[in-house]
């Protein structure tokens, strides 16, 4: 194993573990902490990476797929859980769960985003979405409590406040589109792969 794929392998165990120990707290802390997308998104991430983590082991040669698209998903995920629960909610960050949830997790994730971009397409932010849609479905179905002060089904603002989220998230995903654009440049100017 050379020292790269080496260095990768434990930066993504860094990631796993954030996010097991965030989803992991929130799972002692309250009676059931499947409602909220802060756990589930942790939960996700975290296998998702352990999923990349032992990628090398199953043929990966270069410790990371050709395509993004599941990284600038999970990024976009974590975000839109940061987010919206140290903005909108004005959540405190002193419990572990918390902390690990809300701030670390995510930011390791961006920071992964960020440092290791490759294959990106210009539709991939669209795609993104696909996980917060899925937790809104469920949301709506299963008649999720959580989150109502801000996100009724009842409330008349509801369809305007999904249609503002979805918005931001794919201004995020665009964004972060552009960051892994600018980095594969920067990388082919230095010589890199």
């Amino acid at each position: 194993m050379d020292g790269r794929l080496l260095g990768g392998s434990l930066w993504r165990l860094a990631i796993v573990v954030c996010s097991f120990i965030g989803f992991g707290a929130a799972v002692a802390e309250f009676n059931d902490p499947w409602q909220g997308l802060s756990q589930q998104a942790s939960l996700l991430n975290g296998v998702v990476y352990l999923g990349l983590l032992v990628y090398p082991l199953f043929g990966g040669r270069r410790g990371e797929p050709v395509s993004s698209w599941l990284r600038g998903a999970m990024a976009v995920l974590m975000l839109l859980v940061a987010g919206t629960y140290l903005t909108i909610m004005e959540g405190p960050v002193d419990e572990t769960w918390s902390l690990f949830e809300h701030v670390l997790t995510p930011l390791v994730v961006l920071i992964d985003w960020i440092a290791v971009g490759r294959t990106v397409r210009w539709w991939y932010p669209l795609t993104w979405l696909v996980f917060p849609l899925a937790y809104l479905i469920y949301f709506v179905a299963a008649d999720v409590r959580l989150y109502r002060g801000f996100l009724n089904p009842d409330d008349s603002s509801f369809t305007g406040t999904v249609v503002g989220f979805l918005a931001g998230l794919l201004a995020v995903g665009y964004l972060l589109l552009g960051i892994a654009k600018a980095r594969v440049r920067a990388s082919y100017a230095g010589g890199g792969p």
